[in-house]
Parts: structure tokens; C-alpha cells; sequence
């Protein structure tokens, strides 16, 4: 911990150390330039429910069965079940009493299930399943809760007209906002 008298010192040395630098030698930042939209898309992964953000790709349960297998069966178990024991939740199932719902049942929307894939599964491999990838695990996901067939196709403009069981059951404060914001 440094003193009142210590901290200031510290600052007082780093101030003298920054005033002996040539101002022509500094290589500045570039703070305040503007950036491109490709630079944006390229950093900006947020998925809405309502599809916005959802990247260019197709995916259907046939090919999500595999990826599912090679990427989230040794977790989630072969058909979905989760292991509550060590706190992996169940993809797929009917709703049970308390917090142990399956994502199908659970989840009020698809593109959810897709944007939290891209952002957290599998640990062991993260943010590395290209989208084709991600909409084949997700077409996966919601064909073992029996939402979409198993040949269905998935993409950016199919993933959001998904039904979920769960729309239902919430109230959804982002829908409320988003309609006030349009009108």
C-alpha cells in the first residue's frame, strides 16, 4: 500500500517521465478516429431476440447431430439430459418442477439459444465454431425438443420465426423497450 505522500511521489515521477519525451516520438492510440462498419461487425457479436446481429450461414439438425456428438455429448449427455450433479443443464426434456427446465422448454427465444452458443459453448473450444456450425448445433438443440424437423434449415431469416414453448411465459421488458423505440 503506498501513503498519501508515497502515491504522490509515484505520480509526480511518472509526470516528470512523461514531460522529458519528445512529443514527435510518442505514437498516439489513434483515439477519436472513426472506425468502418466491417471494423464494428467484425468485433460486435450480440445476437437479439429478435434475430438482429445473427451472422450469414445456414445449419439443420442433420449436420448439428454430428457437431453435437464430436462437441457437447460428453457434457450434456448423448440425448440432452444435462448431469445436475455437476451442474450441466439439461438441453433437452420436459419442463420438471424448480429450476431443472431443459433450454427447449426454458428459453423464450432462438436466437438466444444461437448467441449463447457463439459466446460460451463448448469450454473447451470457445468462440471457435464457424456459423454454418453454430446454426447446425442450434437446428440440434431444437429438434431434440421437437421444434423443428430434422432436415429444417436454419439461418438469419428462419431462426427468429422459430416458435419457442417458453414465449409464453415471459414478460419481455426488450420487446416492451423495442416497441416504444419504433413507434
Amino acid at each position: 500500500m503506498f501513503s498519501r505522500s508515497g502515491l504522490v511521489l509515484v505520480v509526480s515521477c511518472g509526470l516528470a517521465i512523461t514531460g522529458s519525451v519528445d512529443a514527435a516520438e510518442v505514437e498516439l492510440p489513434g483515439l477519436g478516429q472513426q472506425i468502418s462498419k466491417q471494423d464494428v461487425t467484425a468485433v460486435s457479436t450480440t445476437v437479439f431476440p429478435d434475430g438482429s446481429g445473427l451472422p450469414d450461414g445456414k445449419g439443420t439438425a442433420e449436420l448439428g447431430k454430428v457437431l453435437y456428438k464430436d462437441q457437447c455429448a460428453s457434457c450434456h449427455g448423448d440425448t440432452g439430459a444435462g448431469d445436475a450433479k455437476n451442474a450441466v443443464p439439461a438441453l433437452a426434456g420436459k419442463p420438471k418442477k424448480g429450476a431443472d427446465w431443459s433450454t427447449g422448454a426454458s428459453w423464450p427465444y432462438a436466437p438466444s439459444i444461437f448467441d449463447y452458443v457463439r459466446r460460451a459453448m463448448p469450454p473447451r473450444n470457445l468462440k471457435q465454431l464457424s456459423p454454418n456450425e453454430l446454426y447446425s448445433l442450434t437446428a440440434y438443440v431444437l429438434h431434440m425438443n421437437g421444434i423443428v424437423s430434422f432436415t429444417e434449415r436454419l439461418d438469419r431469416a428462419s431462426l427468429p420465426q422459430v416458435k419457442m414453448p417458453a414465449a409464453g411465459y415471459f414478460r419481455s421488458k426488450w420487446q416492451e423497450t423495442e416497441s416504444r423505440i419504433r413507434r
